[in-house]
C-alpha cells in the first residue's frame, strides 16, 4: 500500500472511533475473531475489498473513507520550510536524495551504488539532511529517517517554480495529444475552483482504489488554465513574395 492507503486504515480505525463501536462490537457484527480485526486494522498489505467489508458495517463507503483518509493525511503533512525550499531549489540533489529515501524506499546503499557515489559524498549528503531535520545520523551512512512521505511546498516559492519547471519538460518528452484540449472556453474563477477540487479529489479516490489493481500503472496528471487568447500559429505575419506561391505550387504537385 503506498501512503494514500495506509491512511485509509488510519481513516476506518477513526470512524469505528467516532461511531463509538468497539472491536468486540464489530467483531460481533460482521462475525470476524476480534484479535484478527484489530491485526487487519493495521495490516498495510489489507485489500480493498475487506476495507469495503468492514466499511459497509460502519455506515460508510469507499469515497467517503478516502475523503477522510485524505483530511488525516493533510494533517499529518508539514510543508517544506522557507528555508529548506531554498536551499532545496539551489541545491536540487539533496531534494532528489531525501525523496527517494523517504517517498521511494531506497535504501542509502541503493543510492550509492545506483549513482556510484563514495562514502564520503554519501555522509555529507546526509549530515546536510540532518542539518535541515529529515534524518538523524546513527553512525555513518546508518540513518533514522523522519516518517514524512510527502513533501509540500509553498505556492510560487523557489522550489515549487523549480517542480513545475520540471514537470512541465517531462510532460513535453511524450508526444502524446492532450486528453482534452480546448479555447477560449468561458468559464469563473469559482468555476475553475470547483473543477479542479473535484477532479483532485476523483484523482485522489481512483488512485487509493487501485493499490491492489494490476491493470492500473503510474501517471502524472497536468491541468492548466490560462487566459483564452487566441491560438495562432505563427508569432507574426512576415512579408512575402512570389516565392510563397512557387512553394505552394511545388508542395501541391507533389500530391
Amino acid at each position: 500500500m503506498t501512503v494514500s492507503a495506509q491512511y485509509l486504515l488510519a481513516a476506518l480505525r477513526e470512524t469505528l472511533k467516532v461511531r463509538n463501536i468497539s472491536y468486540a462490537q464489530l467483531s460481533e457484527y460482521c462475525s470476524v475473531p476480534v484479535s484478527s480485526l484489530k491485526r487487519q486494522f493495521h495490516n498495510p498489505s489489507l485489500g480493498i475489498d475487506k476495507i469495503t467489508f468492514y466499511a459497509s458495517y460502519l455506515d460508510t463507503d469507499l469515497v467517503k473513507l478516502s475523503e477522510l483518509a485524505n483530511r488525516i493525511q493533510q494533517r499529518d503533512i508539514k510543508a517544506i520550510s522557507p528555508n529548506n525550499n531554498a536551499i532545496f531549489a539551489k541545491h536540487p540533489y539533496l531534494y532528489d536524495f531525501i525523496y527517494l529515501l523517504t517517498s521511494l524506499g531506497w535504501s542509502v546503499e541503493d543510492i550509492q551504488t545506483h549513482f556510484t557515489l563514495s562514502e564520503q559524498s554519501i555522509i555529507h549528503y546526509l549530515r546536510a539532511l540532518e542539518m535541515m531535520g529529515y534524518v538523524e545520523t546513527i553512525e555513518k551512512t546508518r540513518v533514522k529517517l523522519n516518517p514524512q512521505k510527502r513533501f509540500i511546498t509553498e505556492e510560487n516559492s523557489p522550489l515549487d517554480k523549480l517542480f513545475v519547471a520540471r514537470f512541465k519538460t517531462s510532460q513535453d518528452r511524450h508526444q502524446q495529444r492532450p486528453a482534452i484540449c480546448m479555447a477560449r472556453i468561458k468559464l469563473t474563477d469559482e468555476q475553475i475552483r470547483k473543477m479542479e477540487g473535484q477532479l483532485y479529489e476523483q484523482l485522489v479516490n481512483f488512485h487509493t482504489q487501485n493499490q491492489q489493481n494490476p491493470d492500473a500503472t503510474l501517471k502524472n496528471v497536468m491541468l492548466s488554465f490560462v487566459p483564452g487568447e487566441a491560438i495562432r500559429l505563427s508569432d507574426t505575419l512576415p512579408e512575402v513574395d512570389g516565392e510563397l506561391l512557387r512553394e505552394v505550387l511545388r508542395l501541391q504537385a507533389e500530391k
